[in-house]
């Protein structure tokens, strides 16, 4: 069986979203408490900072009624650079912010053992920046 799913931004669902098309406020941002990835938000408003080199925990979960047991699995994975983000919006300078799916393309493709491919199944997620010109 193939299945196959093409999500259009990072990290995942949090890169995601409907924001207004005008990008926020840099100045307004600048002044928001920044959190840098793995350190836990406070409460109210803040900029979230995914350094780059910082290993960032990526959590793999099979369930379902089809399997035995389930399945988790942790991975790390690094970026190449710092990405800066607030609710629907990414930076790499924390100063000139665009929809989080104009910085960086998210493509995951899922490959389960079948007839055609007896092998192994295969997840491979693939995480671009985007030329943000």
């Amino acid at each position: 069986m193939r299945h196959s799913t093409l999500f259009g931004t990072l990290v995942l669902t949090t890169l995601a979203g409907c924001a207004s098309l005008n990008p926020p406020d840099g100045a307004k941002l600048a002044a928001l408490p920044v959190v840098a990835y793995p350190d836990t938000p406070p409460a109210g408003d803040y900029v979230f900072k995914l350094p780059a080199g910082q290993p960032i925990a990526v959590n793999i979960h099979a369930d379902g009624t089809a399997l035995a047991a389930n399945a988790t699995q942790t991975l790390r994975a690094s970026l190449a650079r710092d990405i800066y983000l607030h609710k629907d919006w990414a930076s790499e300078d924390g100063l000139h912010w665009l929809r989080a799916d104009k910085l960086i393309a998210v493509n995951l493709k899922i490959l389960l053992p079948s007839y055609e491919t007896p092998g192994p199944g295969t997840i491979h997620l693939t995480v671009d920046r985007k030329d943000p010109r």
